[in-house]
């Protein structure tokens, strides 16, 4: 079994929790700029989006431990770092930032751990067995490592110099898609695991002599 449905439907709810709280937290924040804010001053203690905006980073991480308890076509080291990236995710809830404008060590430190565990994870759940499903066969896991560590070192690098003005969105791409990327994997091994099971389950042709 490649993946079992705990980790089919938290997969799945966590990019729809993440982004969708991210989208709707903007619009409930007057005067909030996602292209050169950041995630995290949604989450500030004085923002007026905290409880909401918290909330979400805690059952996103939440999720990301759930898929990687049930996914088991994902190799081992893959899914500890996906559990502990889920971790990291937990910390940055717990960690604010004070202050809209304010800084937390914690917090960064967290951040930048659950960045690169999110970005890591695939190349390190890689299967090369020819049985497994495309998806987690090394060209799929090193393309994703590739384009999601690309997006974390450009944010990285624009965090480090906030005169740039654009941080937000550079946050943005890169986390939008380390959220959606376990359930890009995991909804390619429900499908291979279907379509296995549909093949075990036919009764072979008749032979004609």
């Amino acid at each position: 079994m490649y993946v079992r449905l705990p980790a089919l439907i938290s997969s799945i709810l966590a990019p729809v929790l993440f982004i969708g709280a991210t989208i709707a937290g903007e619009q409930m924040f007057a005067g909030f700029d996602p292209v050169s804010q950041t995630i995290s001053e949604l989450a500030a203690l004085t923002a007026p989006t905290f409880v909401f905006v918290t909330t979400v980073f805690l059952c996103t991480a939440v999720c990301h431990i759930i898929t990687a308890l049930f996914a088991p076509g994902i190799g081992i080291p893959g899914r500890v770092a996906l559990g502990l990236a889920g971790c990291a995710t937990f910390a940055v809830g717990l960690f604010p930032l004070p202050s809209i404008e304010g800084t937390s060590m914690p917090h960064r430190i967290a951040a930048i751990i659950g960045f690169i565990l999110l970005a890591i994870w695939p190349v390190l759940g890689m299967r090369f067995r020819r049985d497994f499903p495309g998806v987690v066969r090394p060209w799929a896991a090193v393309a994703g490592t590739l384009v999601m560590g690309a997006l974390c070192f450009w944010f990285l690098g624009v965090w480090s110099n906030p005169s740039l003005g654009y941080v937000g969105l550079v946050e943005r791409l890169a986390a939008n898609l380390e959220v959606t990327w376990p359930a890009l994997v995991v909804i390619g091994l429900y499908v291979a695991q279907r379509r296995r099971a549909k093949t075990l389950s036919s009764p072979p042709s008749p032979r004609v002599d």
